[in-house]
């Protein structure tokens, strides 16, 4: 990839590495501030969490406060797009999917609006105030409404690339990002990622037993847990699925020589990442045994999102021991 396809540079993913997904936002609307008259920003509540106060006051006239009312938020955001502004609306993961869904359907998916969703605090990441405060089913909502791009980046650099990508081409769309804690596994940068799934980790030489497939920040640990597997003699490969609608086909039809596939995701079981490859795969025929890792249901305990996700089995030795049992069933 050239330096000109790059959405991201290296420096740059460096650069955001350091920052949290809300400064990853900020940056992103600053930039896109200075490239597009016609951005506005639609929130409901939570500017002042969303780092986009700023904004608000030096282009008010851009900027729609929609208070406490998420549904409200979805249809001011659809009628400004409607009449061709570039129209981001982020909002909290948990309630803009929960509460607004009805209006997410007819808005985003029957009528085309062309909204940037922007799920903050997605996954496990504001488990510290109840699970209620989790976004755990929102891939398995977002999946169902017709048309909808349903992303979920890995890191910071994934983050501000397909806001990027998007505001340059429109289109309904609903990305999911949380806390990627100083990763970088971007670190030559990044470029168009929507439909295209990346390689972090390529196979070895002789070929791998077990690929992984994966999604969002949860990646990092996916990653650890290969090199875990590999100190066990257990060669992997680790495949990123930054989009899961639309899925990238191409490289799960190629997976049918291993032993295991492995999908991981900080989402639900149910629904998610792992559904959609399973239902590719169910279509195929003729495809490896398949472990999908999520958030169980019945874990619904208030704690640390890294303790959440210990008890989860999510971080990188419950996922190398998950897939070490697997083999050995």
């Amino acid at each position: 990839m050239t330096s000109s396809e790059l959405l991201i540079s290296a420096r740059d993913a460096n650069a955001l590495a350091s920052l949290s997904h809300v400064e990853v936002l900020e940056e992103v609307v600053s930039e896109l501030a200075k490239r597009d008259e016609d951005l506005t920003i639609v929130t409901a509540g939570l500017s002042d969490q969303w780092g986009l106060d700023q904004f608000g006051g030096l282009q008010p006239g851009a900027y729609v406060q929609c208070g406490q009312g998420e549904q409200n938020q979805v249809e001011v955001a659809s009628a400004l797009a409607n009449e061709s502004f570039t129209v981001l609306a982020p909002s909290r993961a948990s309630l803009i999917v929960s509460r607004s869904f009805n209006q997410l359907y007819t808005n985003l998916g029957m009528m085309a609006s062309p909204v940037i969703l922007v799920g903050m605090n997605c996954g496990c990441d504001a488990s510290i105030l109840g699970r209620n405060h989790m976004a755990l089913e929102d891939i398995a909502c977002m999946r169902q409404v017709p048309g909808l791009l349903v992303a979920s980046p890995s890191d910071n650099a994934e983050f501000a690339a397909i806001l990027l990508e998007l505001a340059e081409d429109p289109r309904p769309a609903y990305v999911r990002m949380n806390e990627a804690h100083g990763a970088n596994l971007h670190p030559n940068g990044v470029g168009h990622i929507r439909g295209r799934a990346q390689l972090l980790l390529r196979p070895p030489a002789g070929g791998s037993e077990v690929s992984f497939v994966t999604c969002g920040t949860i990646t990092s640990a996916v990653l650890e847990a290969a090199r875990m597997l590999h100190a066990y003699g257990v060669q992997s490969e680790v495949l990123e699925m930054a989009t899961i609608n639309p899925l990238d086909y191409v490289p799960l039809d190629q997976l049918s020589a291993r032993k295991l596939i492995v999908t991981v995701e900080e989402h639900g079981v149910t629904g998610g990442l792992g559904s959609a490859v399973a239902e590719h795969l169910a279509r195929r025929g003729n495809h490896p045994a398949v472990l999908r890792m999520g958030v169980p249901p019945y874990l619904v305990e208030t704690d640390d999102p890294a303790h959440v996700l210990k008890k989860a089995g999510l971080d990188a030795h419950g996922i190398a021991n998950r897939v070490l049992s697997a083999l050995d069933s």
